[in-house]
């Protein structure tokens, strides 16, 4: 006898592990730089050179790439910055079941602040979150058919599961040129730059995929000029790609991750010679997952009147997509600034970013919780500190509903911020207004035995044939025909038919008569 089999694909998750490194130094501020008078701001990127897991341990290697805005103590207080990179190789220990060499690797920068230590030198503390995921991608084998020389009966059920169709990283390049209007000065310097995605829209295609969305970019800078106070200015450039997916459909469930991992931003001259175009070549990383959901005839059980069978069954896991949503949060908080931070005269520039610090099941549903972190630029009163920027922490809550959730439910929720918006209520008190979209996968994880292997026997005549050939049954509570056919040595179409029954369905007290077929 041939099994007939089909492979589904699915993952499973093994472990996933946190981790956290402290990194500090003393800095020491160029020759070419003035005296710092006070830290304005300061802001930093992760960038890993060498990852890999071995016996137990995460090497890393890598550095931290901060930018750091400061007032000087000259008599003009002018904004100035330096950058620099604080490299780590570190060797971490973590869970058995991490310890694979494909498990992925998220770096978070948590906190990072700077504090001057005197006017030529400055200390630096940071405080890394590290999240190591591994995921066990596999192949499972289950029996649709049986092919067979002899008479054999099947029962079957439809399987409703959801595959791992694709799972891969890819990247996408985004190059473009930015011409500062006649209202602004040209640069002398480029002091800070922030660089964020919004409004990114992912819609799955024919073996592809498109990606659009905004990129804001943010550029302060001093002015050639020589204006005391730095400028800035803010824009937002589109961006559309399509990627290649083969495998793929507008049918399918995308978990596709979009984040700048690279990006360069210089200043270039004109035409004229006048340094007014800013340059910027990004590099976004994807993180493709697309799930599809899949109905499959399963064998359940499996006999013959011409031979004694005897199924084997094993356990398999699978998956089965609940929710895929998108559910919408309103936030809306006023912080103060602080007693050390200058008055509030008009607002520059806001950005943020949304974190889910925590995931854990209610009643039907999920609930998230986590952080807006935000950035804000704003012009000050003084003299002596004519700029300044703060940072400011709006937790948020959010349910997002899930009918059915149990023990065995997986499920993963990405935060992305829609649309901020920062005011100052007054000259020591901002509001801050977010909206936030909350990406939802629920999986429910399931175990369930299922067809592996059929064991073949002759059939034992001389026990038959002690048997009766034809049988009177009265049936009991929660008998089935399948059952009642396979025990006595019959089809179910065999009893349909002699007792003519319309369908399969049995009532208790039915009496049935049973023929005994047996088939050399």
């Amino acid at each position: 006898m041939e099994l007939i089999r089909k492979n589904i694909h699915t993952n499973k998750l093994k472990c996933k592990s946190s981790l956290q490194i402290n990194l500090n130094d003393d800095i020491n501020v160029p020759d070419t730089k003035p005296d710092i008078a006070s830290v304005m701001k300061v802001s930093g990127e992760i960038t890993l050179e060498e990852q890999k897991i071995l016996s137990g341990k995460l090497y890393v290697k890598g550095f931290l790439f901060f930018q750091l805005l400061y007032l000087s103590a000259e008599a003009d207080h002018q904004i100035h910055s330096m950058t620099g990179k604080l490299p780590f190789d570190e060797a971490i220990y973590i869970e058995g079941e991490c310890n694979v060499e494909n498990a992925s690797i998220h770096w978070e920068l948590e906190d990072l602040s700077a504090n001057v230590i005197n006017t030529r030198k400055i200390s630096m503390k940071s405080l890394l979150q590290i999240t190591v995921t591994a995921e066990e991608l596999f192949d499972e084998s289950v029996c649709t058919a049986a092919n067979s020389e002899f008479p054999v009966c099947t029962r079957t059920n439809t399987l409703h599961l959801t595959g791992l169709s694709a799972c891969k990283k890819d990247s996408y390049r985004f190059r473009d040129e930015v011409v500062l209007p006649s209202s602004k000065s040209s640069v002398r310097e480029l002091l800070y730059r922030s660089l964020s995605l919004k409004n990114v829209d992912i819609r799955l295609l024919k073996d592809q995929f498109s990606i659009k969305g905004d990129l804001v970019m943010f550029v302060l800078y001093s002015s050639e000029e020589g204006e005391a106070a730095a400028e800035y200015y803010e824009t937002e450039l589109p961006f559309h790609a399509v990627i290649d997916c083969n495998g793929c459909d507008e049918t399918m469930t995308p978990d596709i991750g979009l984040s700048i991992t690279d990006k360069t931003v210089e200043v270039r001259q004109d035409t004229d010679g006048e340094p007014r175009i800013i340059s910027l070549d990004i590099l976004m990383e994807l993180q493709i997952k697309i799930y599809e959901d899949t109905a499959i005839d399963v064998i359940r059980d499996i006999y013959s009147p011409a031979m004694d069978l005897t199924p084997v069954f094993r356990p398999v896991v699978y998956e089965n997509l609940l929710v895929h949503n998108t559910s919408r949060a309103r936030v809306n908080d006023r912080v103060k600034i602080g007693d050390t931070a200058p008055k509030i005269l008009q607002i520059c520039h806001g950005s943020g970013t949304a974190r889910i610090d925590d995931v854990y099941p209610v009643e039907d549903g999920i609930m998230a919780e986590g952080i807006i972190d935000t950035d804000i630029f704003y012009i000050t009163p003084e003299d002596a500190r004519p700029m300044y920027a703060v940072k400011a922490m709006v937790p948020f809550q959010q349910l997002i509903e899930v009918r059915g959730i149990n023990p065995d439910t997986v499920f993963s929720v990405t935060p992305e911020l829609e649309q901020l918006t920062i005011l100052s209520s007054d000259a020591d008190e901002l509001e801050i207004k977010a909206a936030l979209v909350l990406n939802s996968l629920v999986f429910d994880r399931i175990t369930d035995n299922f067809l592996s292997d059929i064991t073949e026997q002759p059939l034992d005549y001389d026990a038959l044939l002690g048997m009766p050939g034809m049988t009177g049954y009265i049936v009991k509570e929660n008998d089935d025909l399948w059952t009642i056919a396979k025990q006595h040595y019959t089809t179910m179409e065999s009893i349909m038919e002699l007792n003519e029954l319309p369908d399969d369905t049995l009532t208790a007290g039915t009496h049935l008569l049973l023929l005994k077929e047996i088939m050399s």
